[in-house]
């Protein structure tokens, strides 16, 4: 057990610093480049880990868990949509360029697993993962304003630092942007972890708004949503809650001063985050996080605390669910085929796709990473994306939910859907003193599908969310809280 440990440890750093940096010839064929780097560190690791699984079947046998037996499930799922799939190369290797294929789901599903078994986590640990990120979003903001650090070959202002296209950016940050918001909301306030917890919070947050795309949203509002509903539990929740809105504030303002500086030198259109800094929203936050702040620090905590939070959360969730179910009607009327930058198209491409999927294959789906040669296999479709996106060929319907369902079929969607739930079903119930680790771990999960519904599974994000998830379910079932404690 200690071995794998180590393993994965190592693995945590190489995974973390190693692959959002790599390319090899700039920006050509930068997803194939990272997802060549992210086989050879996962393949050589997972190896030795199913080494050591071996020796220790062979000394004590094999140990029944309600885990494992969810995870074989889920190989068992993959293996029938690949037997079934329409290009049995394709569904195994994945598409060149995205990679998403059959190997490369097992392996995350894999690491999913064995860290679900568990990890040490410690400070120096946490500052190797965590200064790459850190590192990626300094050199996002200064190339968002015309300041190239890194000169990297096919520069263009749809590419960011070394991670590629801002949807891949997008997807990177709705992992470590709320891990680090997370760590930041639980530590002890105004100690020196907090205090370097919430500098590396407003580098990568100003990252966020600068990047531009609008999906960016997205992340924030699952991320401070999910801090609403774990804040309100207690005073010192609040009041760190109070001082996140501070720090989302600050972010913003520094923006707006960058947009100052360098007037007309904003390298990348205009989009919704940007729009809000630039009309003093970070102002308003800052006022609304010190107001409620000394609101808070005045109010006397009562013995029945702990009872009012959960009078409150329900409140809550009540308004989020109104407010959700308002959004939702409001996109549904206000849905066509210009939506989200021209993915209108692409989802309702997608759903006549899936009506027109034979009965056994609305279950099955498809194939993993065979979107494509399923949408142009028929010439009528072909010609319409042809026409719609020329040269530029569809690769996935650009929503995780949509994607999975063609190539995965209803049982995949189920089964994505499904861990997702279980893992944040099973956080929701751990004790206060695992709470910190809980909503770390929640944080990025949450983000990522929200961010997921207008984006696409790549190797710069999914597979650090199969590890969220592994770590969720590891403090989910185990006695211990380290991954919370980070000291």
């Amino acid at each position: 057990m200690q071995y794998r440990k180590i393993l994965l440890t190592f693995y945590l750093i190489m995974l973390s610093t190693i692959l959002p940096i790599y390319m090899k010839d700039g920006y050509y064929m930068l997803g194939e480049e990272k997802w060549n780097i992210y086989m050879i560190i996962s393949a050589a690791i997972a190896g030795l880990i199913i080494f050591a699984y071996i020796s220790e079947f062979i000394e004590k046998g094999v140990e029944k868990s309600e885990i494992r037996n969810l995870f074989k499930v889920f190989l068992c799922l993959n293996l029938i949509n690949l037997a079934f799939s329409i290009d049995h190369k394709v569904s195994f290797w994945g598409l060149e360029g995205w990679r998403t294929g059959f190997i490369t789901f097992i392996l995350m599903m894999f690491f999913c697993f064995v860290y679900s078994e568990g990890i040490v986590i410690n400070g120096y640990l946490l500052a190797a993962i965590f200064l790459t990120p850190f590192v990626i979003a300094i050199l996002v903001i200064a190339e968002r304003f015309g300041v190239n650090i890194l000169s990297v070959s096919g520069t263009d202002p749809s590419f960011l630092a070394c991670v590629g296209n801002i949807n891949w950016y997008a997807g990177y940050l709705s992992i470590f942007a709320p891990l680090g918001i997370g760590f930041a909301v639980t530590r002890e306030l105004f100690g020196k972890q907090f205090y370097f917890w919430s500098f590396y919070s407003v580098a990568v947050l100003m990252a966020l708004f600068v990047q531009g795309s609008d999906s960016a949203l997205l992340t924030l509002i699952g991320t401070y949503g999910l801090l609403i509903w774990y804040c309100l539990y207690e005073k010192e929740r609040l009041q760190a809650l109070m001082i996140q809105l501070f720090i989302l504030g600050l972010a913003m303002f520094e923006v707006k001063i960058l947009l100052g500086i360098f007037p007309g030198k904003y390298t990348y259109s205009d989009n919704i985050l940007i729009r809000i800094c630039d009309m003093n929203g970070g102002i308003f936050f800052m006022t609304v996080g010190l107001l409620l702040y000394m609101i808070v620090s005045l109010s006397k905590e009562s013995e029945e605390s702990s009872l009012r939070g959960e009078k409150y959360r329900k409140i809550y969730k009540t308004f989020v669910c109104i407010i959700a179910t308002l959004g939702l009607a409001y996109v549904i009327v206000r849905f066509d085929d210009l939506a989200g930058n021209g993915r209108g198209t692409i989802w309702r491409v997608t759903l006549d796709m899936y009506k027109e999927l034979p009965s056994f294959r609305k279950v099955v789906g498809v194939g993993r990473d065979c979107f494509s040669a399923y949408a142009y296999s028929k010439p009528v479709r072909a010609e319409l994306l042809i026409n719609e996106f020329g040269e530029n060929r569809l690769t996935n319907a650009h929503s995780i939910f949509l994607t999975e369902l063609i190539e995965g079929g209803l049982a995949g969607l189920v089964g994505m859907l499904f861990i997702a739930f279980y893992v944040l079903a099973s956080l929701k119930k751990c004790n206060k003193e695992k709470g910190p680790a809980a909503i770390i771990c929640a944080l990025p999960i949450v983000s990522y599908y929200l961010n997921g519904m207008v984006s696409f599974s790549q190797v710069l994000s999914t597979p650090y969310a199969f590890i969220c998830l592994g770590l969720g379910l590891y403090i989910a079932n185990s006695g211990e809280s380290q991954v919370g404690n980070g000291d």
